[in-house]
């Protein structure tokens, strides 16, 4: 039995019951039922991939996204640091080239081939 054969069964039964109540009665059941419709909402589809209840949509959007929002400036500023550091330890071109013109050998004898192999001779 699905949805629609069980309430078209219990018409009848509510229909008599609500035949004996009194007006003021009605009148409450119909002022609550109108609270109720008003405070359901459908179900919202995030991102359009997930379904969620309306109510875990309005706490993803004033709970977890502020949040998360509170949190993205000292995630930048840590991954800013982050990378920072990274280039710190790579030699600069310019201090490479310094560090080469001060050194006692010139420049042209680090690409010398006979100056390699006599460096890499083991010594007695």
């Amino acid at each position: 039995m699905n949805e629609n054969e069980f309430g078209k069964r219990m018409k009848p039964w509510l229909d008599r019951s609500a035949a004996g109540l009194g007006e003021m009665q009605a009148t409450r059941l119909k002022a609550a039922r109108l609270r109720a419709l008003d405070h359901f909402r459908e179900p919202v589809r995030v991102l359009g991939l997930v379904t969620v209840g309306a109510g875990a949509a309005d706490t993803l959007r004033y709970a977890v996204v502020p949040r998360a929002l509170l949190w993205l400036p000292l995630l930048a500023l840590l991954t800013a640091l982050a990378v920072k550091s990274v280039n710190e330890t790579e030699m600069d071109l310019g201090e490479l080239d310094a560090q080469l013109l001060t050194q006692e050998l010139p420049p042209q004898a680090f690409i010398d081939q006979d100056l390699r192999s006599w460096v890499g001779k083991p010594r007695n």
